[in-house]
């Protein structure tokens, strides 16, 4: 269980103090800092992750005239951040033909997977997409044993998503607990 898809509101946790697993979040990216622990992701984390960090910067002024260069700044400081910790981004190379009915086009092929997974499962577009990339990481990766989030639909979901990517889904707290990290 040490190997596992991070979902990007784990690394984004750890940067919010009131978010309900922040101190689980802070231990698992300081456990992926230190090895102890491998991290795959989507590249789809990169993308949310600047407008999540854009987004903080601007919700951090209140209402001042918040300075471009500053908010560029904490973007790519929190970009950096994520790309230095040893967490391995998932991407599918290449397009296919659709893989529904009668359908005729191609697509790249993590949208073809999220398509299908839609006729599984009624998931938000960017779930979709972490779920066909978690799919292909276990595919490619027999070791990875858990899909970590904080995500409320995907927890209240867990067993019949779990059953369809063939991976455990685990709230941080849930996963801390499961491999006995201390937290920091």
């Amino acid at each position: 269980m040490r190997q596992f898809y991070m979902d990007t509101n784990v690394f984004i946790a750890q940067l919010k103090p009131d978010d309900p697993y922040y101190l689980e979040a802070k231990t698992i990216a300081q456990q992926i800092q230190d090895n102890e622990i491998q991290a795959e992701t989507s590249v789809l984390t990169l993308v949310e992750t600047a407008s999540v960090a854009s987004r903080l910067y601007h919700a951090s002024k209140r209402g001042e005239k918040g300075n471009n260069r500053e908010r560029k700044a904490f973007t790519i400081k929190l970009l950096r951040r994520l790309t230095t910790l040893t967490t391995r981004f998932i991407h599918i190379a290449g397009d296919s033909p659709i893989a529904v009915r009668s359908i005729k086009t191609n697509l790249p092929e993590i949208f073809n997977e999220a398509i299908i997974l839609s006729l599984q499962t009624p998931l938000r577009t960017f779930d979709l997409m972490h779920l066909a990339a978690a799919k292909h990481a276990k595919q490619m990766n027999p070791e990875l044993a858990a899909f970590v989030t904080g995500d409320g639909e995907f927890l209240s979901r867990k067993q019949e998503l779990s059953k369809i990517i063939k991976i455990a889904i685990l709230s941080p707290k849930e996963y801390v607990d499961a491999l006995g990290l201390k937290q920091r």
